[in-house]
């Protein structure tokens, strides 16, 4: 199966802002350091996060199973990854999609489903 990958990115104007005026300065980097914390509302977060536009597709990895896709998504093969634009591994924060279009978003532990 096709997995959509998602990951907020943040622009060298924003990483600016929070080197002067700190995380919270830029909204879209404190919901994203927010699901890193290991929150119940993780899933909300991401799910916030994503209809405000935060995220931006990176690419699709080809996998059995959402575990399959984290593996991947870190590890590799690279084969397996067809890269859209810049990503960073696979970590807290970072959407999965299905070809159904169900969204999991990695948690501290294991997936979480997006969710409103």
């Amino acid at each position: 199966m096709k997995y959509k990958i998602f990951q907020i990115k943040l622009s060298d104007a924003e990483v600016d802002l929070i080197n002067e005026k700190g995380h919270d300065s830029v909204h879209k980097n404190s919901l994203r350091l927010d699901m890193s914390l290991g929150r119940e509302d993780t899933g909300r977060l991401a799910a916030d996060a994503f209809t405000r536009g935060y995220y931006t597709h990176v690419s699709n990895i080809t996998a059995d199973s959402l575990e399959g896709v984290f593996h991947i998504g870190n590890v590799g093969p690279e084969s397996d990854i067809e890269r859209i634009s810049p990503m960073h591994s696979l970590s807290v924060g970072d959407i999965v999609e299905d070809d159904a279009g169900k969204q999991s978003v990695v948690a501290d532990w294991g997936f979480k489903e997006v969710t409103i």
